[in-house]
């Protein structure tokens, strides 16, 4: 499912702060993308209907047009950018009655289930030599239920599958699940692929494997008490426990308190699922302030806005956005940030149509490098390094912003919850394996690889086949006319192999080489200059 459109603004943790750019969820779509017209759309799905043959009786219904009008002016933009008119116009149907169902709240979270295909895939090495029979059970996908395999990039499976033997594959089923509940995209998932309605529900589509047979009704029972036990789990925080977890944030944010009446707030800037961004002053400070909504002051959310002022307060460096204060207190939930005239590096690039130099392509790298190098010797995994979180401030210096997920590694060790946006998802996360501050690093290629091209990663993909092409070995193509020692850094730093990628330390060091190299006197070698001189004097 493709991300959103969203309008622009000035900087990640103050602009884009809705369901596409902000709040770390996917950048909107290219400027040159197809804009819908709602009625032609709506046109053009009757139709399609009508040719099924299928759906006579609910299309003769007189109020029919004006209640599927309403349905799909309550979708967003991006669900009818991703409508396949060709083929499954039957789902339309589909969405709209498990989206009215969901409107009762006695049925709750609503849960659809149905066997799609079988399909043949390549068996895993165990290390040892020998194959092994590898799934991702549906349980995985109950981390995150927004986590969508609805497509598949079927050349790549076919490449991958010719080489192997009969003995190294093996038939998997493929179940698609649709599920909708109340939108809370806070709890499903920062990368926001749930279809969020403006009525305030949510609709998902993902695609698991790991169900043995067809039939679903024992698969959604499975899904049902599984969610059940992790809601329940003590260890994915009942009432009392994510109380508990806010008070003990609150302890170590400490004394970071603003003065409210020294702070001034002006005109909004952005709004998102769950904050509203706005301009001001403080203490004569040109600042943004991000707010925590009243209607969102649920316990998650609290933990959450706690753990980015714990990250933000405990920062200090030029290349990283400047924290002013927050106000920890119910109701009054805000934080306090310095504000960035620039914008962010996506619209610089992506809207503005820039072109950067090598020069500066190595100076904006440089000032992200040592920001990220800053994190890193603190154990902070930012966990969402893109575009859009990269700031410009005065003279164009690049600071990182958004740290609504990023984590403290030495706290928590090895991670394996999806967090971050596919296009600049390293494979070891969308593969939900144990990953560390190298996914960082994988990131960085990406950004690296948009500032020498000036083009949208993957821009001819949805974001999530971008994420399945990645996890099968894709990378994005580099032209020809970008460094060379730029190209060798950027294939290091999302190679495969997290191991293999260096640090930001390393980048910083050869992105200074390749800076101070090109900026050398490009007249004759001091070889050349010594014979030309002897020569003269002879």
């Amino acid at each position: 499912m493709a991300p959103p459109a969203r309008p622009p603004h000035v900087g990640e943790d103050q602009q884009n702060l809705e369901e596409g750019t902000g709040e770390s969820s996917p950048p909107p779509r290219s400027p040159r993308a197809f804009n819908p017209d709602l009625h032609e759309v709506q046109r053009k799905i009757r139709e399609r209907l009508r040719q099924t043959g299928r759906h006579d009786r609910t299309l003769a219904d007189p109020t029919f047009n004006a209640r599927f009008a309403r349905h799909l002016e309550r979708l967003p933009r991006r669900y009818l950018l991703d409508l396949d008119l060709e083929g499954k116009v039957d789902d339309v149907l589909l969405h709209w009655r498990i989206l009215d169902e969901c409107a009762d709240p006695n049925k709750r979270p609503v849960f659809h289930a149905r066997f799609l295909k079988y399909k043949t895939v390549p068996m895993e090495d165990d290390g040892t030599g020998h194959s092994q029979d590898h799934e991702e059970p549906y349980q995985k996908l109950l981390e995150e239920l927004s986590l969508e395999r609805r497509k598949t990039v079927d050349r790549n499976d076919s490449m991958s599958i010719s080489s192997k033997t009969r003995d190294d594959l093996k038939t998997v089923l493929l179940h698609e699940i649709i599920f909708s509940s109340i939108d809370r995209p806070k709890l499903l998932s920062r990368e926001a692929h749930v279809y969020s309605t403006k009525d305030g529900f949510c609709l998902d589509v993902f695609v698991v494997d790991g169900w043995k047979t067809e039939e679903t009704d024992e698969l959604i029972a499975a899904i049902k008490e599984t969610l059940t036990q992790k809601n329940a789990s003590p260890s994915n925080s009942t009432n009392s426990s994510t109380s508990e977890r806010i008070v003990d944030l609150q302890q170590k944010v400490g004394d970071c308190e603003i003065d409210l009446s020294m702070l001034t707030r002006d005109d909004k800037i952005a709004s998102g699922s769950s904050a509203d961004l706005y301009r001001g002053t403080y203490k004569g400070h040109d600042v943004a302030i991000k707010c925590l909504r009243s209607a969102n002051l649920s316990n998650p959310s609290q933990v959450e806005f706690l753990q980015e002022v714990l990250i933000l307060r405990g920062v200090n460096h030029e290349n990283i956005l400047q924290f002013y204060g927050a106000c920890t207190k119910h109701p009054n939930y805000c934080i306090v940030t310095e504000y960035m005239p620039g914008g962010n590096i996506y619209d610089f690039l992506h809207k503005q149509n820039n072109f950067l130099e090598l020069h500066k392509i190595l100076r904006f790298a440089i000032d992200i490098s040592k920001g990220m190098d800053y994190l890193h010797q603190n154990n902070i995994i930012h966990r969402d390094l893109k575009s859009a979180n990269l700031l410009l401030g005065f003279d164009q210096v690049v600071k990182i912003a958004d740290f609504g997920v990023a984590r403290l590694g030495s706290q928590e060790g090895q991670m394996t919850a999806e967090t971050g946006t596919y296009r600049w998802m390293a494979p070891e996360i969308i593969n939900h394996k144990p990953y560390d501050y190298k996914a960082d690093v994988f990131s960085f290629a990406i950004v690296l690889w948009e500032l020498a091209t000036s083009k949208v990663p993957y821009d001819n993909m949805t974001p999530l086949q971008a994420a399945l092409g990645v996890r099968q070995g894709l990378r994005l193509d580099i032209p020809a006319s970008v460094h060379p020692r730029l190209t060798k850094l950027i294939r290091q730093c999302w190679d495969e192999n997290p191991d293999v990628r260096p640090t930001f330390a390393e980048i910083i060091i050869e992105l200074q080489d390749i800076l101070h190299y090109m900026q050398a006197p490009k007249g004759p070698s001091r070889r050349s200059r010594a014979k030309m001189q002897k020569k003269s004097e002879g």
